[in-house]
């Protein structure tokens, strides 16, 4: 019995093809990272712009909370300001400024779309509000 189970272990080459990844296993993995990577080059400048329209309006917020007497005029005035430095353009329908009890919210929401594939679109959701006070 001893030798029937030698000559098993000893059949070369059965083991190593076994071992490691396949070329067509290898292909897909290249095509998924490819996938996620393309997309990623696509969606980053998209949150970038974000990122600075958020430090915008959380700048502009604390500069006109600090001076007081904040007005419609002068929100959209600094909104506008600050856009223009930071080179953000957003459609007009995108601000919407409110009063609230305790002064004036401002809301500022958007979507940004960027082509992926054919008609794939990948579509980022901006939606960001502050406070200010009277």
């Amino acid at each position: 019995m001893e030798s029937h189970r030698q000559r098993r272990r000893l059949i070369p080459g059965a083991r190593n093809r076994q071992r490691g990844i396949t070329f067509i296993g290898l292909v897909i993995l290249a095509l998924l990272v490819g996938v996620v990577g393309f997309a990623a080059m696509k969606v980053t400048p998209m949150y970038i712009n974000n990122l600075r329209l958020a430090r915008v309006l959380e700048s502009t917020a604390a500069e006109l909370n600090q001076t007081g007497g904040a007005t419609n005029q002068s929100i959209q005035y600094a909104l506008a300001k600050r856009f223009s430095i930071e080179d953000v353009n957003l459609p007009k329908d995108a601000i919407k400024i409110a009063p609230s009890k305790n002064g004036w919210t401002v809301q500022i929401q958007y979507e940004n779309r960027a082509p992926y594939i054919a008609d794939i679109w990948l579509v980022v959701v901006f939606n960001k509000s502050v406070e200010i006070k009277k």
